[in-house]
C-alpha cells in the first residue's frame, strides 16, 4: 500500500528547513527552528511562539496554535487559516522538496522498501495519472439532471462536473489521494432502462486505489467522523447539504488501500453509509476489514442501520434530501461496541 501523505509529513519533519520554507510561503512570520520544535507567528504582530510544531513524536505533523486553541495537521491548518486548497499546499510542498512525482521520489529514496521493489514488476502500487488538459475536451457546465438530484450548481462546480457532447455523458473527474487526475467517470444524461448501465469510465481508473472526495474534503476529514458512501454523487449531495466529512468508495466494498488512506486522516469515527439492500453480513465484512487494520487505534466504527425501516431498495441516504439526511445521521447510525454488542446485531 502507498503511504504518500505519511511519507510527505516524515520528509518535512526530517527537514525542518524545508518546512520553514513552506510556512513562509503561506505568510507565517518569525519561523524559528529549535532542537525539538519549531515556533512561528501568524503575522509580524503576533507572538513569535504563538504557534508550534513539535519535531518529535508528531507523525501526523500537527500544528498547535495556542492563541486560537487549534490543533490540526499541517495541511488542514494552512487550508483553514489561509483559505487555500489542499492542492495549493501540496503544490508548495512539492516545489520546496524538489519533487516532480511523489511516487517516484519516495521510491528512489527507498521509502517503500524492498517489498515495493519486489512487487513493482508484477503489480505496481502507482496508479496512472493524466494531464489536466484532458478535461478541456469536456464542456465545463453544470446540469439539470444533477441539480434535480440534490446536487447544487456550486457543488457541481467544486467537483468539476462537465459534459461530454460526444457520449452525452455528465463527466465526473476522479482524483487520487494527492489530487491528481486519475480517471473520468460518466453518467448518461438521459434515462436508461432499469438494469441497464447508467455509469461508465471514459478514462479508466483503479477506483479501489482512491476515495472520491478525499482531496476536495481533506480539511473536514482530518481528526473527524468520516462517512463512507458508495457513490460519488452522495459526496456531492452531502456537499450541497453542508456536510463535508464524506468520501465515496465507488463500489460497495472497501479496499486495503482505501483503508490506509482513511487511517492517515486519524479519524475519530468511521461510519459506512451503504445504499439500502445490502445484508448486514456484507456491511459487517467491510467493518471487520477496517477493524483488522486499525486494531491498535482508537477508532469507533459504525453503519447506517436501515434494517427494519421502510426504505426503498438501492437508495442512498443522501438521495432523501437535506433534512432526512441529517435525521439519519442523528438517529439511525449504529456504532459497533465490543464483541458482545456485535453478536446482538
Amino acid at each position: 500500500m502507498i503511504y504518500i501523505l505519511e511519507e510527505i509529513k516524515k520528509e518535512l519533519i526530517n527537514h525542518p528547513d524545508k518546512l520553514k520554507d513552506v510556512l513562509e510561503h503561506f505568510r507565517y512570520c518569525n519561523v524559528a527552528i529549535h532542537s525539538k520544535y519549531m515556533s512561528f507567528g501568524r503575522d509580524e504582530q503576533s507572538s513569535k511562539k504563538s504557534i508550534v510544531i513539535h519535531l518529535e513524536n508528531n507523525n501526523y505533523l500537527y500544528v498547535i496554535d495556542y492563541a486560537r486553541n487549534i490543533r490540526k495537521d499541517i495541511f488542514a491548518y494552512i487550508i483553514e487559516q489561509r483559505h487555500v486548497t489542499f492542492n495549493d499546499v501540496l503544490g508548495e510542498i512539492k516545489f520546496v522538496l524538489g519533487i516532480a512525482d511523489y511516487y517516484d521520489f519516495f521510491d528512489r529514496q527507498g521509502i517503500f522498501g524492498g517489498f515495493y521493489e519486489k512487487i513493482r514488476k508484477s503489480k505496481s502500487n502507482k496508479v496512472n495519472v493524466y494531464d489536466e488538459s484532458l478535461l478541456d475536451s469536456y464542456v465545463k457546465s453544470g446540469n439539470l439532471r444533477f441539480l434535480a438530484d440534490n446536487i447544487s450548481l456550486q457543488a457541481q462546480q467544486y467537483f468539476e462536473i462537465g459534459y461530454d457532447i460526444e457520449s452525452q455523458g455528465i463527466t465526473i473527474p476522479i482524483r487520487n489521494q494527492i489530487g491528481q487526475l486519475m480517471g473520468v467517470k460518466e453518467r448518461f444524461n438521459y434515462d436508461v432502462a432499469i438494469g441497464d448501465m447508467k455509469y461508465f469510465y471514459s478514462i479508466p481508473c483503479a477506483m479501489s486505489q482512491t476515495l472520491y472526495g478525499y482531496s476536495q474534503n481533506y480539511e473536514f476529514l482530518v481528526d473527524n467522523t468520516i462517512y463512507i458512501f458508495e457513490a460519488e454523487k452522495s459526496v456531492m449531495q452531502c456537499y450541497s447539504y453542508g456536510i463535508r466529512n464524506c468520501v465515496a468508495l465507488g463500489s460497495g466494498s472497501i479496499s486495503a488501500q482505501q483503508i490506509k488512506m482513511l487511517l492517515e486522516l486519524n479519524p475519530k469515527k468511521i461510519v459506512f453509509m451503504h445504499d439500502t439492500g445490502y445484508k448486514l453480513e456484507y456491511i459487517m465484512r467491510n467493518i471487520d476489514m477496517v477493524k483488522n487494520y486499525s486494531r491498535f487505534l482508537d477508532i469507533e466504527l459504525g453503519f447506517w442501520n436501515y434494517f427494519g425501516r421502510e426504505y426503498e431498495d438501492k437508495v442512498s441516504p443522501s438521495d432523501m434530501g437535506k433534512e432526512q439526511m441529517r435525521n439519519i445521521l442523528a438517529n439511525e447510525i449504529t456504532m459497533i461496541g465490543d464483541e458482545d454488542d456485535e453478536d446482538e446485531l
